[in-house]
């Protein structure tokens, strides 16, 4: 009867660790999938409206997530992908092709080291 409390607490604490890991994988799946999206369409050299769109979705999504894995992940390890994101969208709204393709190359970069860096891996278990 005296060990219910810690069992609860136990309980709890797993769920949390695999909610956690469980959203982290699908957050970061979601931005690497759109990021490579808008890198692919950038390459071609246009910026159009739906382009936009796409940019400013993820941006909302990102917006969104980011609170929620700031628990488990440090705000300054997800800040140059908050940066790189503001970068992509100030580049797209001033129609700069060049500045565009840099800013999402780099968001991907970014996207895909944090993805790395979170993700439950051999090379992180050790």
């Amino acid at each position: 009867m005296r060990n219910v409390p810690i069992f609860i607490l136990i309980f709890a604490v797993i769920g949390f660790v695999v909610w956690e890991s469980v959203n982290t994988h699908q957050v970061f799946n979601h931005l690497t999938k759109e990021s490579d999206a808008i890198y692919l369409q950038l390459e071609s050299g246009e910026i159009d409206e739906p382009l936009e769109q796409k940019i400013g979705n993820l941006n909302n999504y990102w917006t969104k997530e980011m609170d929620k894995l700031a628990i488990s992940i440090s705000k300054k390890d997800l800040q140059p992908v908050s940066d790189y994101l503001q970068y992509l969208v100030a580049a797209v709204k001033n129609d700069s092709a060049d500045d565009a393709l840099t800013y999402a190359r780099l968001l991907d970069y970014n996207i895909d080291g944090l993805k790395e860096a979170s993700g439950i891996t051999w090379l992180n278990l050790l």
